[in-house]
């Protein structure tokens, strides 16, 4: 006859009594309100830090002593213990769960590309959760309001309607859209503590848009921003995939320097629209995978011209060949344009992608275009490897 387990609230407690605040060592844990939730479910304890109020930074190595003593005890199959910087919305032990964030310090604070080196990505740990995926590429641009989101998901359609098992991992965890785009809602499930990418229209997506309330503010410093990217990778079941495509946020901050560091890249896409602004950022986007010598695949123009329905004559409205003219000065390879329609628009915000929508239409095509000339690179870089190793 097997032992009654005796783990319960009050021994875990107990076994907290003396845990006092690293930043004001005369406060005990106990007496303030950090501990947000305390689930216990057979021999596993799962606790919740609200840091609201704290920086991370400083609730950090509270968090590591907490879960190690606590794993430590006799009847405890496993502790975790994760930080949750919104306060409100999330009491319910279920959700709680769910959120398998605890961002933590990665090791570089510093947000400027000099901290950035190319042997940083070859000592980087492997994530095991990755092992499985052949080819990861990163969308990404110099600066928001470019289309690049719907550019990820049209892409990721496109390149799926050719056979290929493609994943989407949404990297913008202050404004992510890669959930809406795909009509994705619902809970998250979890299964042997890792989360499972959602799915439709063929595509697995994760986000932190699924973990958080759609009208909840992200309040999250870097070092939160950071570490629930790399969990975004490696705490989700994966599975066998042919590509993921990273959808970057904009500009060269955190995410970018923590995905430089912590995985190798196969390759990376710019998105830009024509105009000389917009180039200007997205060069610095370039200049950022070129230090951690990321193979730039090619550029994209988005909402390249108006075509009109009646006429069908095309109107530049942010001008012509701005992005061509620019790749071709980078020796970069141009992968073609992208118009700017009301139904590209009006897609995304249905939840139903263009590519599902009209697959044969024009504004598909585009798609489809652009994912024939990828198509082989994705192949000699993730696939072909992948398959002879």
């Amino acid at each position: 006859m097997n032992n009654p387990i005796s783990i319960n609230r009050q021994k875990v407690k107990e076994a907290l009594k003396d845990f006092t605040l690293p930043w004001s060592p005369h406060i005990r844990l106990l007496d303030t309100d950090l501990i947000e939730t305390l689930h216990i479910e057979n021999q596993k304890i799962h606790i919740t830090l609200k840091v609201s109020n704290v920086d991370p930074a400083q609730v950090e190595p509270l968090r590591a002593k907490i879960e190690h003593h606590l794993s430590q005890l006799k009847d405890v199959e496993q502790a975790r213990v994760f930080m949750n910087a919104i306060s409100s919305g999330l009491h319910d032990p279920t959700i709680s769960k769910r959120l398998v964030f605890p961002p933590k310090q990665t090791g570089h604070t510093k947000s400027d590309t000099t901290s950035i080196k190319a042997n940083n990505i070859k000592n980087a740990k492997p994530i095991e959760t990755l092992n499985s995926v052949k080819c990861v590429i990163a969308i990404a641009s110099g600066k928001g309001g470019v289309g690049k989101s719907s550019t990820t998901v049209n892409l990721a359609i496109a390149l799926s309607q050719k056979g290929l098992k493609v994943g989407i991992m949404d990297a913008d965890i202050y404004g992510p859209s890669i959930p809406h785009m795909l009509d994705l809602k619902g809970k998250v499930e979890v299964r042997d503590h890792k989360l499972i990418p959602m799915t439709a229209w063929g595509i697995s997506a994760i986000s932190i848009g699924m973990l958080v309330p759609t009208n909840q503010a992200v309040i999250w410093r870097g070092p939160m921003v950071m570490g629930a990217v790399k969990q975004l990778l490696s705490d989700v079941k994966w599975g066998e995939l042919d590509i993921m495509l990273i959808d970057m946020p904009p500009g060269t901050g955190d995410v970018q320097i923590t995905l430089g560091q912590s995985i190798k890249l196969d390759g990376a896409i710019m998105v830009s629209t024509p105009q000389d602004i917009a180039l200007l950022d997205a060069k610095r986007g370039i200049s950022l995978f070129q230090k951690t010598r990321t193979p730039l695949l090619g550029i994209i123009e988005n909402m390249s011209y108006f075509l009109c329905p009646r006429c069908q004559e095309k109107t530049y409205i942010f001008g012509q060949d701005g992005v061509k003219k620019e790749a071709k000065a980078l020796n970069i390879p141009f992968l073609g344009e992208i118009p700017i329609l009301p139904a590209i628009r009006t897609a995304s915000d249905e939840g139903i992608p263009i590519t599902v929508q009209q697959p044969d239409g024009p504004e598909s095509q585009a798609y489809h275009a652009i994912a024939d000339l990828i198509y082989p690179a994705i192949c000699k870089t993730g696939l072909a490897n992948s398959k002879n190793s």
